[in-house]
């Protein structure tokens, strides 16, 4: 279903079937302050019990049909009268909270294009909220879509345990630019407020999966139900102004099968891929480094550990990948009282926090320990730099009394070029 009904919100329950919404994004009309060209539109023209009555009326009604697992994000700013600030966010969060919604988090929606002054009593205005509602506690949500690879400083190179292999994850505050009014649809839709795509983008991605049902009861430009299409979800929305309907058909009849394309292709992003291999391997080189600098609190010598990744089929639910470690010692116990001291620094913290499934081999010759090492492509890593092989072993044989870590995995990483960021 697809459809922008060029009809008033407050007839949505008319037209919208009771839970078959997954996700609302909308702005509503910002009270008096925007003419959008119709008499009987919400806010303009009203006094503001009466605004916040009908914009009441329309949020009881896409609550009733918004799924059980559904969400409502809307995009609201505050705006002064007669000298004193009108909080609409907390009162439309009131309202909201009345009709049934639940309120998960209010973000900051910092503008990046804005009006270049102030007044007296009030500040350059540079961000708006965005309020995020659900139905029920069961609603969906999926972080680690939209997690950040690329604006990241050099601390995820030293420490990727603490780092999430999918990025890192959504702050509070997003900054996307507004769009140049005339802009959006390539001139095709003019209108006082549209919404930035990636904004739109970033929700959809949050809280919906392909084939979703999505609303906007306020479209105005269509930027939401345009997002919908491209993202090949479903959607409804509601329009009064019949040019803005028009505008927006012929806008998506033009770009929808370009645009499709384009999104199925940012699916398969290798960016995030390649950041989350990149976790990995250091997590598992990491773990040989730590294990060796714990070890020594039980007295035990590691001189050598071999590291290497193994099936990873089969992980725990906190586990990211499997590594076998082949660790060469100085004997001064038993080995199984090494290897049950050796598996205490790997049960605890910090160890057991890094998503290793971490299989222990012990070997106390080094004859033995070089012979596992053989007919395989391998790399040589100091004890202190596990994020930046030394040589290969084709290169170089390994020295016994050269303390090292070996491992199949090559990684490289030159952590000063994320210093600038």
């Amino acid at each position: 279903m697809a459809t922008i009904y060029n009809s008033d919100a407050r007839k949505l329950n008319k037209l919208i079937a009771d839970n078959s919404i997954d996700t609302t994004i909308t702005s509503p009309p910002y009270f008096d302050m925007k003419d959008y060209g119709h008499k009987n539109q919400i806010g303009f023209g009203q006094d503001y019990n009466a605004y916040l009555e009908d914009l009441s009326k329309v949020m009881k009604s896409v609550f009733t049909a918004t799924k059980e697992s559904g969400s409502l994000w809307v995009i609201i700013d505050t705006f002064k009268r007669n000298d004193t600030v009108i909080p609409l966010p907390f009162d439309f969060s009131r309202i909201a909270t009345e009709a049934g919604w639940k309120l998960q988090d209010i973000i900051i929606w910092k503008k990046d294009k804005t009006v270049p002054w102030s007044r007296k009593g009030a500040t350059r205005k540079i961000f708006e909220y965005v309020l995020f509602f659900t139905k029920s506690s069961n609603f969906k949500y999926y972080s680690d879509r939209t997690r950040d690879t690329k604006d990241l400083k050099e601390w995820w190179i030293k420490y990727p345990e603490r780092y999430s292999p999918f990025g890192k994850s959504l702050e509070e505050i997003w900054e996307f630019s507004i769009p140049t009014q005339g802009s959006w649809g390539e001139g095709y839709i003019k209108h006082f407020c549209p919404l930035p795509e990636d904004l739109v983008r970033r929700i959809i991605t949050l809280t919906t999966d392909e084939g979703d049902m999505i609303l906007d009861p306020f479209s105005g430009s269509g930027t939401v139900p345009a997002q919908a299409a491209f993202m090949k979800r479903d959607y409804s929305g509601f329009e009064l102004n019949a040019e803005y309907v028009k505008m927006f058909k012929t806008y998506l009849k033009k770009n929808l099968k370009s645009r499709v394309i384009e999104y199925e292709r940012s699916t398969h992003s290798p960016s995030q891929e390649e950041f989350k291999e990149n976790i990995i391997k250091l997590r598992i080189l990491k773990f040989a480094k730590v294990l060796i600098k714990k070890s020594k609190i039980y007295d035990i010598s590691i001189s050598h550990i071999l590291a290497i990744r193994s099936d990873e089929t089969k992980l725990g639910a906190h586990q990211v990948s499997a590594a076998k470690y082949i660790v060469l010692i100085e004997p001064t116990n038993t080995i199984e009282q090494i290897k049950e001291e050796l598996s205490k620094i790997i049960g605890c913290a910090p160890l057991s926090k890094f998503g290793i499934s971490a299989e222990l081999i012990i070997k106390t010759e080094f004859s033995e320990f070089e012979s596992e090492c053989e007919n395989q492509e391998l790399y040589i890593y100091s004890t202190s730099n596990t994020h930046k092989f030394k040589e290969k072993t084709a290169n170089k044989k390994i020295k016994i009394n050269e303390k090292a870590i070996i491992s199949n995995i090559e990684i490289s990483i030159n952590e000063t070029a994320y210093r600038s960021i």
